[in-house]
This record gives C-alpha cells, structure tokens and sequence, in this order.
C-alpha cells in the first residue's frame, strides 16, 4: 500500500451508521460451490453488460455514490447504481407508504436489489413516489442521504478495535513495525501457531473465554499512524485478503485470485479502503493509485466489482459488531 493511501481522511471524526441498511445474501442454507461462483460473477457480468464503469470518470462517479450512500450495503448500492444512475434513497412501496406516507407511482421503475434469507426484492427511488395525503415531511436523512455526520475520536478507535479483533477471528495477525516511506502496510500469507482471540462468557458470568485460531495472514501496518490513518491502512491490507490477492482457506470464503495482475489487486484494494473510508466521512480524498490513473483518463484495468463491494460491506461489518469466530470470514457469497 502506497503512503498516501493512509491519510485518506481529512480533517474531523467519523461516524458510520448501517441501520436498517440492506444487507446481501442468498439462503444460510447456501453452501454449493458453484453456486458460490455464480455469486460472485453475477455482478460483474451486470456491469459488463451494462457497459457501465468502462472509463474512469464512471467508475469515480460510483466510488462517490456507494461511499456516499451509507444506509445500505455496498453491493446493494451498485445494484441501483446500475439499474437507475441518480438514484437518492429507495425503500420498497409497503416502507415508503409505512415510514413515509407516500406512494410509489403508477409508471415507477422497479429496482432489484438482493435481501437476507431470500433471493430478491423491489425498491423504489423517491423520486418514483408521490406523498399521500397528510403525508409528513420527508426527513433530512431522505433529502440529503449524503450529509456528512461525524462522531468522535473515542469512536474512531472503537471501531478500530472491533475491526483488529475481528480480524484475529480471521485469523490475521496485525502488528505495528517500521517499513519504507512509501509503504504504510503490507499483507501476505502466513502458518505458523495459532492467534489467541478472547471473548467473554455468555449469559452474564464474568468469565472469559480464549478460542485458538489458525494463523493465515500477516498485516504489518507502519508505526506512527493515528487511529484514522491506521483504520484505513488495515482496511487496504485486509482487502488483498479478502478479495483473494493472497489466495484462499476456502473457495466458500472468497476465491483464490493469486494469479491477477498488481495492477488489478492495488486497484481493487485502493477501491475498498476509499469507500471504507468515504462511507464514514465524505472529505476523504481519493488514495494515490486512484487518483493517479483517473487524472489520467484511463481506462480501468479488468477487475472484479463484486469483490470490491464484498470486501466493502465485510469490512464494515468487522468495523462495527463484535463477530463470534465462526461467523468471520464464512460469510455468504454475495453478503
């Protein structure tokens, strides 16, 4: 990971709200893997279908979009994306006429997005809806879905932790040391002995339990980093994990990718660690790989966007819940 890339955010605290937010996923029942593989191509036969993203002011309009849209998970948001460019806030009819008193119109245009538990479901845009009468005023957070809130620096560094706990449930071991100054972290496959992950006992007891977890990477992040620059360090490093850079413990996990290009995996890492960043603070300035190749006009090399958004959604959730050992990494193939 390029330097530049740890000083993404700029001035203020962050804040990340993913209630109500819509999560990706086929059935818990789901565990074939060639269904996993049609997962994970889904999306990006989309786009290339779409001939959506194919230069690279495209594909930076959508980086701002999913980073700015916070309220739903990352893969959902390029689904919109997709279907309707300048899409502001969707609900399905039954919430937006429940939460809002509002209407889906007649000629609307329905948007597939995927759901927990299940395969699909329609959402409407607001601007597909007309108010009811009596309706309220739509809230600030309908109006404005990419108005930037901030929280404080004691929240920064909790979800800093819960993101460094959570990977030691990965089995990624994180540590701080010195590395050339033009490097901010760096990530490879590692064995050796197990990562020692403490948790508490459930059901009140004030008792703690240790769980051994097998070692698969290590993540070496530059010293001297504040909790921000850190954050979104680990968030480039872990990203070359799970979109598959480093290879796989499971094909069910995230596939094994070690045969693409540098280019590809710095710019799908970069990807992750711009929305990451940019979805809990919209001042964040593009990383350097980005940034140089879109002031380029360049066409974006062949990559995956079903392994960004992924990663996205599964780094924020590392971020902001404390995860039992077996539910980390075994996430469904499109969650």
């Amino acid at each position: 990971m390029s330097s530049g890339a740890a000083g993404l955010f700029g001035q203020g605290s962050l804040e990340l709200d993913l209630e109500g937010q819509l999560e990706l996923g086929f059935d818990d029942d789901t565990s074939s893997a060639s269904v996993a593989e049609q997962a994970r191509q889904s999306i990006d036969d989309l786009v290339r279908g779409a001939q959506r993203y194919r230069t690279s002011a495209q594909y930076l309009d959508l980086l701002r979009f999913a980073g700015s849209f916070r309220r739903y998970a990352p893969y959902n948001v390029v689904l919109v994306d997709i279907q309707k460019p300048g899409a502001t806030y969707v609900l399905t009819a039954a919430r937006w006429r429940e939460a809002h008193g509002r209407a889906v119109r007649a000629d609307a245009q329905p948007l597939v997005v995927l759901q927990p538990r299940g395969p699909v479901m329609f959402v409407y845009d607001v601007s597909d809806t007309e108010p009811l009468e009596g309706a309220p005023a739509l809230p600030r957070e309908v109006t404005d879905p990419f108005a930037v809130t901030f929280g404080s620096d004691a929240e920064v560094q909790a979800r800093l932790d819960r993101l460094e706990d959570n990977l030691i449930g990965l089995g990624v071991r994180v540590s701080t040391g010195r590395l050339g100054s033009q490097q901010a972290g760096s990530a490879r496959a590692a064995t050796g002995r197990s990562l020692r992950r403490e948790r508490r006992a459930r059901g009140g007891r004030q008792q703690t339990v240790v769980e051994q977890v097998p070692l698969r990477y290590d993540v070496v992040v530059a010293d001297g980093l504040d909790a921000r620059a850190r954050l979104v360090t680990l968030a480039h490093e872990v990203a070359h994990v799970l979109c598959g850079h480093l290879g796989t413990p499971d094909p069910l996990w995230w596939p094994d990718r070690r045969s693409v290009a540098h280019d590809v995996e710095e710019w799908e890492a970069e990807s992750v660690a711009y929305l990451v960043a940019r979805r809990v603070d919209s001042s964040v300035q593009l990383p350097p790989y980005l940034h140089q190749h879109l002031d380029a006009r360049l066409e974006p090399p062949v990559f995956s966007l079903e392994r960004v958004a992924k990663a996205t959604g599964d780094v924020e959730a590392y971020c902001t819940r404390r995860l039992r050992t077996a539910e980390i990494g075994k996430a469904r193939p499109t969650s």
